[in-house]
C-alpha cells in the first residue's frame, strides 16, 4: 500500500466529512511526499520558503530566480554568505529576508546545524532547531517539514490558505480558533500533510 492509499484510509475513517467533500481531489495526491536528499538540495528549499514568506508563487519564484543569477547559479550556503546586501536588494529581498538568508548560511559553514541530520531527528526537535535561526518562524518550518524533510503529520495553523479552506469546508466563520482548527485537524493525525495538501486544493472550491 502506497503512503497515498494509507493516508486516504485514515481520513475516510477518521474524517468521512473531510474524506467526502476533497474527493475530486485525491487523485492528485502524490504517491508518497517528496523529500530532499542531498544538505545542498535541502539548503535550496529553505533559501526558496524564506524568499516566499508572504508572497505570491510569482513573485517568490521571480525572487529566486534573481538571487540564483547573482549567486552565479550555485546556491549555496557559502555563495550566500559572500553575497554583498545590495545585490539581495537588487533581487527584491527585505533586510530581514537577507538577514535570515545569511544566519541560516552562517550556521551551516560553522557546523552549527546540519540540514541532513534534521532527517533523523523526531519532528519537535528538528523544528526547535530551526527556529532557534534568525528569522525562521512556524510557518516556514512547517513548510521546510512538509515540502523539504517530506514529514507526513504536519499541519501549518498559521498558514492564511489552510485557515480559509478549513474554515469554508466546515461552515466555520473567518477567523475562527486557532483551537478549533487545531481540534479538528488532530483527526487526520498522522497524516496531516496530506490533508494539508488537499486543503490547498480546495481552498478555491465553494461548499
Amino acid at each position: 500500500m502506497t503512503r497515498k492509499a494509507a493516508a486516504l484510509r485514515h481520513l475516510k475513517q477518521a474524517d468521512p466529512y473531510f474524506y467526502r467533500v476533497t474527493r475530486f481531489h485525491h487523485r492528485s495526491l502524490p504517491a508518497r511526499l517528496p523529500e530532499k536528499r542531498t544538505r545542498a538540495a535541502l539548503f535550496a528549499a529553505l533559501v526558496s520558503i524564506v524568499i516566499a514568506q508572504q508572497l505570491g508563487t510569482a513573485a517568490a519564484d521571480t525572487i529566486l530566480a534573481r538571487v540564483r543569477a547573482a549567486c552565479r547559479g550555485r546556491l549555496t550556503s557559502l555563495s550566500i554568505l559572500k553575497m554583498k546586501p545590495s545585490l539581495f536588494r537588487q533581487a527584491g529581498l527585505s533586510g530581514a529576508k537577507t538577514k535570515t538568508l545569511k544566519a541560516i548560511a552562517s550556521a551551516i559553514e560553522s557546523g552549527t546545524l546540519d540540514l541532513l541530520a534534521l532527517k533523523a531527528l523526531p519532528e519537535t526537535e528538528a523544528a526547535r532547531t530551526l527556529m532557534n535561526l534568525w528569522g525562521l518562524g512556524p510557518w516556514s518550518v512547517d513548510m521546510f517539514m512538509m515540502f523539504a524533510l517530506g514529514r507526513e503529520d504536519v499541519f501549518s495553523s498559521g498558514d492564511l490558505g489552510l485557515v480559509r479552506a478549513m474554515e469554508a469546508i466546515y461552515h466555520l466563520p473567518k477567523d475562527s480558533p486557532r483551537g478549533t482548527l487545531l481540534a479538528i485537524a488532530g483527526k487526520w493525525s498522522p497524516y496531516r500533510t496530506y490533508a494539508c495538501l488537499l486543503l490547498w486544493r480546495t481552498r478555491d472550491t465553494k461548499f
